[in-house]
């Protein structure tokens, strides 16, 4: 196996460590000016991981964030348990450290000392050449015995965190990286930064995975330019990359530099073109692993609210200031990070702070089942937790007990919230095959699955879904199941029992065991809203304690009495868990709200295009929609707008009554023609004197 080292400079050892010493005496003291009474022995410490005194070191989230005083709030990335649950190759291909790939300068030279600004510091380093170090001066002047002397630093300028902006570009790879050669860290993420597809990633991820586990988790969290190689995929904001990074070793609780600056903070402050992909950045982040701890609390907690432009005022942080994770956070952090918020990214935050962090056992059970990413289903839904919880539980069982009998799910409640929405986020978690059945088209057996008779057919769409995927982890969503008739109901008894099925088109035998069956049914709506009418202070509390879960089973177990009666007992007996889909409460419609608007904004930005194909024209475009009071305007739509006998469909037509109406009225009245070469036209939301929500025309086309 290759090392993993980079090459030895020209230095002798002793004189490197000597210089390295110097430097981190004077970073030492630069950090111990910079924040208020921090003990020299702590500000020590932060330099103490790598063992150089560099001012970019990775640390875990053992002795960075997760490092926290309330171990009830430990998050666990999710990621391989061991080393010996993979099985390993015995050629193993060799993984190693090359010469740098190339990046371009950020300075005028590279021979002088530059200034390289981190985490609120503005560390001076240089080369470790010969000459440097024979001229016994380290950067700015200062010399060695008063590095040794550790006199007073010089003033240390003003936090500026643009450089997040600017991480170091590097020369796409000759050839793009393929499973088989060698794994070059810098070529890797050369190539991300320049469209290496995500497929491709985990093709190659995957390939190295099995040759070496342990080495690869250690590439991935190596550094390039400095920065932890995990910041620049993080940088990207493309989720699948993300994903499939941290799915093969790369650590979510990644720091920068001696104030631990959390990668999580970096994704927020870095932003996206967009506020979606910056959300969705977000919730991959938490989703795998990232610790909300790492951000001060009084940001999320409570979400629903529009923060000051500074950020929480010191009585809310007072918390927070005293934590050593959370130094990075300083006074010229806290409005940047404020500014980058939005409503859907501090309920991500809140939400996960208060799941509980999957035991060690679910952890291996999930990853030894190829199936890790359902210990953080949560994340992607918003609001139902109670039904997300159901689902992950009743999954895990089936995964630590499998057997001929497959897992058959009742998702009963008002339509519009979220029971397609979850069915397809398990089906996509889990890259499986998923087959949507509208019941409300099909009228007997035969329409459904095919005639039983002995003359060859072509099959229906869910027959031949069966076959196609028979033996293999699949979904099949019957939508609107209250419209089945009995003969349909007894057809599906012995698939539901013994995981079997006959082919209707030959015949043969399927083995359907490992196919997931979701029943989708309104016909319990009343039931469901008057318990959550009857229980609306419980169901409102942030965590699902003991009182909750008990109104939660007596709920199923009436459901299960109803649908006795309604499908009859052969039926209902061999459905595994009834799970009830309830309203959203008012924190929850908010964000959905807000969801509404991110979809609005990707859809208004993209350009204007004139076409004769009515199907490819599109003339409202190229606008930009800055929101204000973003918690305000989401909850006056959710409180206007929402009904809960129809859920996010209401929320959707709020959005559009009272922004996208309006906005496009004064987009059409601003203009003469549409050209695809138009200027941008801004448009800012927010709400007036009167809490309604108000669109205003900030910059109009100059046509």
């Amino acid at each position: 196996m290759g090392s993993f080292y980079s090459k030895e400079s020209s230095l002798t050892m002793a004189k490197k460590r000597k210089l390295q010493e110097l430097l981190r005496r004077r970073k030492v003291a630069q950090i111990v000016e910079q924040v208020p009474n921090l003990p020299r022995n702590k500000a020590e410490e932060y330099l103490k991981d790598d063992g150089k005194g560099s001012a970019s070191s990775v640390h875990t989230p053992k002795t960075a964030v997760t490092n926290s005083s309330d171990e009830s709030h430990k998050h666990d990335a999710a990621g391989a348990p061991a080393a010996s649950d993979v099985p390993t190759t015995s050629d193993a291909t060799v993984i190693s450290e090359a010469p740098a790939a190339t990046i371009e300068p950020v300075s005028d030279s590279n021979a002088e000392p530059t200034e390289t600004k981190g985490q609120g510091l503005e560390i001076s380093t240089g080369p470790l050449d010969e000459a440097t170090f024979e001229s016994t001066n380290l950067p700015n002047g200062i010399h060695e015995h008063q590095a040794l002397e550790a006199p007073e630093s010089p003033k240390v300028a003003a936090t500026d965190f643009l450089q997040y902006d600017q991480l170091p570009k590097l020369a796409p790879p000759d050839e793009p990286p393929k499973p088989g050669t060698e794994l070059i860290l810098e070529e890797l993420i050369g190539a991300i930064q320049n469209g290496y597809p995500a497929a491709h990633l985990r093709d190659y991820l995957s390939y190295y995975h099995r040759t070496d586990e342990t080495v690869l988790k250690e590439k991935l969290n190596g550094e390039v330019g400095g920065f932890p190689a995990i910041f620049f995929v993080v940088e990207t904001n493309n989720s699948e990359l993300i994903r499939y990074w941290i799915k093969y070793g790369g650590d979510p609780n990644t720091t920068y530099g001696p104030l631990r600056f959390p990668l999580l903070a970096f994704a927020i402050l870095n932003g996206a073109s967009s506020r979606l992909e910056a959300t969705r950045t977000t919730e991959t982040l938490l989703r795998l692993g990232a610790s909300p701890l790492a951000i001060p609390v009084a940001y999320y907690d409570p979400f629903n609210r529009d923060l000051p432009s500074s950020g929480p005022d010191d009585q809310e942080l007072v918390k927070d200031i005293n934590d050593e994770n959370k130094l990075w956070c300083t006074v010229e952090v806290r409005p940047l990070l404020a500014a980058a918020l939005n409503l859907t990214q501090r309920y991500r935050l809140w939400q996960a702070s208060k799941l509980k962090p999957s035991s060690g056992r679910e952890r291996t059970l999930a990853f030894r089942k190829d199936a890790e990413e359902i210990l953080g289903l949560q994340h992607t839904i918003i609001g139902q937790r109670l039904a997300v919880w159901s689902l992950r539980k009743s999954f895990i069982i089936q995964l630590a007990m499998p057997g001929r009998k497959p897992l058959v799910l009742l998702f009963a409640g008002p339509k519009g919230h979220g029971k397609n929405e979850l069915a397809n986020r398990l089906a996509h978690l889990l890259s499986l095959d998923i087959e949507m059945v509208d019941c409300t088209s099909f009228n007997s057996e035969d329409e459904l699955l095919g005639s039983k008779s002995s003359e060859p057919s072509k099959g229906t769409q869910l027959n031949n879904f069966l076959a196609r995927n028979a033996g293999e982890r699949s979904i099949v969503m019957l939508d609107e199941f209250e419209k089945t008739d009995r003969k349909i109901h007894d057809a599906l008894l012995i698939p539901f029992d013994q995981g079997e099925y006959t082919d209707r088109r030959n015949g043969q035998n399927l083995d359907c065991s490992q196919t997931i069956w979701v029943l989708a049914t309104s016909k319990f709506d009343q039931i469901i809203s008057e318990f959550c009418e009857l229980n609306r202070e419980i169901l409102s509390a942030s965590d699902l304690g003991p009182e909750l879960l008990d109104l939660h089973r007596q709920l199923c177990r009436r459901l299960r009495r109803e649908c006795i009666e309604n499908f009859g007992a052969p039926l209902t007996s061999r459905i595994s868990e009834v799970i009830p889909f309830l309203t959203f409460n008012e924190d929850e419609q908010a964000v959905l709200a807000d969801r509404c608007i991110m979809e609005l904004e990707i859809a208004l930005a993209s350009p204007v295009v004139n076409s004769t194909n009515p199907d490819e024209e599109k003339l409202v475009g190229n606008v930009q929609m800055r929101i204000l009071d973003n918690a305000a305007v989401c909850s006056t739509i959710a409180k206007d707008y929402y009904l809960p006998e129809v859920g996010v469909r209401s929320i959707t037509g709020g959005v559009d009554n009272a922004i996208t109406n309006p906005l496009i009225s004064q987009y059409l009245e601003d203009g003469e023609d549409f050209t695809e070469d138009q200027p941008e036209t801004k448009f800012e939301v927010g709400t007036n004197q009167d809490n309604e929500v108000e669109v205003s025309l900030i910059t109009a086309s100059a046509q």
